[in-house]
């Protein structure tokens, strides 16, 4: 395994940049899908494909960028300019948070690089608020939160804000310490939330969006089930509803949100397994939403491998619309195509990525028989 230092890491990027052939150019409305990865060595980094939105496809699967462990990304642009932003880990002490600018080809060009002390897994949720000015990244290994300011032209600051996380919970396996592991915005900008799947928390900071500053809310967190693990966190196009999918104990929380107060309140939790399935065998996963707020995709992973499908009712409440088997191990992350007609699944365990059709009625899915490989793929950014 390859670790890199900062200064090799920037030459060999710009040779390999350098050295990309030229690519038949495309328009600059094309989408590229980035797919993040949890591998490390020579090789591996950030991969790009160009997608098909009519056939479901990719097409030119390709290293973009070579870097370890780039495993989150997240993407934005301002002024027809696309960016794309991805955390990964130059060494197991040093967590880098890099800057590209995306051609009209899919190739990246870096635009900078910010290196901060921290462990392995740094990084591993990042997000962007929605005036694509601030980034908020999760540490899972060390507990720690950053919060980074973004220029007009995708340049990144030093850290802005910086938290340390404590505290444990009751799984002795999994929770001797914090684990920041999900970052989101509120609907109205106005607050940051990260689930700490450690300590059993979802701490809530509010957020200065025009200079990235972060502050503890008062209160400072909301409080999940003992045990829980929360993991991630979704919250409904309508701006009052929040869902938390809780890796340990495989349920759903569905949380009531209260903007102005920076408030999470439990209105209901379910579990994520069939009757009679071994909870403490399975972990539960991923939680998106799709752009209409009808329904809810979640996952089980372990004996469990597979797609979740919950219809959302009126009341904000869920009601299991389906149950699709993976065909893989280990559904990292996944994201629903622009259109909505396809989910698109970071499959890390079977090292590779898949496709399965939506039916935008139903919600439901059936595997479109694509499939891509990319060694411990674990992210799915449309850009």
């Amino acid at each position: 395994m390859k670790c890199w230092t900062r200064r090799g890491f920037l030459s060999a990027s710009t040779a390999t940049l350098a050295a990309t052939k030229l690519r038949a150019a495309v328009p600059s409305t094309s989408e590229y899908v980035y797919i993040g990865s949890s591998a490390n060595g020579d090789g591996e980094g950030i991969h790009v494909g160009m997608w098909n939105a009519a056939s479901g496809t990719l097409s030119d699967v390709r290293l973009a960028f070579p870097a370890n462990s780039p495993s989150f990304q997240v993407g934005g642009g301002s002024n027809g300019m696309r960016f794309l932003l991805s955390g990964h880990q130059p060494k197991p002490t040093l967590a880098a948070l890099s800057s590209f600018r995306v051609e009209a080809s899919g190739d990246l060009k870096v635009i900078n690089t910010v290196t901060v002390a921290d462990l392995e897994e740094s990084m591993i949720q990042i997000v962007l608020d929605h005036t694509q000015r601030c980034l908020v990244s999760a540490s899972y290994r060390s507990g720690k939160v950053f919060s980074f300011k973004v220029a007009p032209d995708g340049h990144l600051s030093d850290p802005v804000s910086q938290f340390q996380l404590s505290g444990h919970g009751p799984n002795a396996r999994r929770q001797t310490t914090a684990h920041a592991h999900g970052a989101v915005i509120s609907p109205g900008n106005r607050f940051a939330l990260v689930n700490d799947l450690g300590t059993d928390r979802i701490m809530v900071y509010k957020l200065k969006a025009s200079t990235a500053e972060l502050a503890p809310n008062e209160p400072p967190f909301y409080t999940a089930a003992p045990g829980s693990g929360p993991r991630h966190l979704a919250f409904h196009p309508n701006g009052k509803w929040a869902y938390s999918i809780n890796e340990l104990d495989s349920t759903i929380t569905f949380l009531s949100w209260n903007e102005k107060t920076g408030v999470l309140t439990t209105v209901d939790n379910l579990s994520t397994l069939s009757p009679g399935a071994d909870v403490a065998k399975n972990r539960a996963g991923e939680v998106i939403i799709d752009q209409a707020g009808r329904f809810l995709y979640a996952c089980n992973r372990g004996p469990n491998e597979e797609l979740l499908v919950y219809a959302i009712e009126p009341t904000g409440r869920l009601t299991l619309a389906g149950r699709t088997p993976l065909g893989g191990k280990e559904a990292r992350h996944f994201a629903l195509a622009p259109g909505g007609n396809f989910l698109v699944v970071a499959e890390q365990f079977t090292n590779q990525v898949s496709v399965f059709t939506r039916d935008r009625s139903t919600g439901l899915l059936v595997p479109a028989g694509n499939k891509y490989p990319v060694n411990k793929a674990s992210c799915i950014v449309f850009v």
